[in-house]
């Protein structure tokens, strides 16, 4: 049996430019989750803790009072750097589902942080809850599109924005929010999700609309206001 890796990194070339992430069965059955990077492969369990291993995250969410200590910090640090790595390989797949359960766990993990650990520590988190709230809404907004969801995606959309509004406000760039990277592109990914009406055409039931309470014809408005909310 040979020990160099040629053979198997030639059946899973690495692409520039995209997430490299495949599902296999692993040599007694179980799925594990595999990412090609330019340099060789690496192997996720798909389910618990990514590299295998027993969860600092399960055990700090099993004790919600209990303060975090800077070694089990970093231990659980490096859980939720694993944790972001598979959300972004699920993602990649095409799994949605599985991805948001990790995103859920990321920024439960994240929060953790937040509350109980150190200073050092919580001025980390604050700074990476931002990009957990962004993961965290692709996911959902995939996982709700693929159901055929569309309408409930824009609405998840809508949501995590609200919420990335606050986390950038913690992480003291709440000035530039409108101007960020990530949230110009979550507004297009809303945008993206359902068609929109010509301005023209909204702008003409929004005129109903008005004369419709006006008149006190609040059925009419009723209906035209539902049909507002639908575009």
């Amino acid at each position: 049996m040979t020990s160099d890796l040629d053979s198997l990194l030639d059946g899973f070339p690495f692409e520039p430019g995209r997430v490299n992430a495949r599902i296999v069965r692993g040599s007694d059955g179980r799925e594990v989750l595999q990412v090609r990077v330019e340099l060789g492969i690496l192997q996720m369990e798909c389910d618990g803790r990514p590299d295998g291993g027993d969860s600092t995250l399960d055990g700090l969410l099993r004790a919600p009072n209990r303060v975090l200590p800077p070694d089990e910090a970093a231990q659980l640090r490096l859980e939720l750097a694993q944790l972001q790595q598979r959300v972004v390989a699920f993602l990649a797949v095409g799994d949605p589902g599985r991805a948001l359960r990790d995103a859920e766990r990321l920024l439960a993990g994240t929060e953790v942080v937040c509350q109980r650990a150190v200073p050092a520590e919580r001025e980390w988190a604050e700074g990476a809850r931002f990009s957990v709230v962004v993961l965290r809404t692709r996911c959902e907004a995939a996982s709700l599109s693929r159901s055929g969801r569309a309408r409930a995606a824009a609405d998840a959309v809508d949501a995590g924005l609200d919420r990335l509004r606050d986390a950038a406000f913690r992480a003291g760039i709440g000035d530039a929010f409108d101007t960020l990277g990530d949230v110009l592109a979550l507004r297009a990914l809303r945008d993206s999700l359902v068609p929109q009406l010509p301005p023209a055409q909204r702008a003409e039931l929004e005129a109903r609309l008005r004369a419709a309470v006006l008149s006190e014809n609040f059925e009419l408005a009723a209906i035209l206001r539902d049909e507002l909310r639908l575009l």
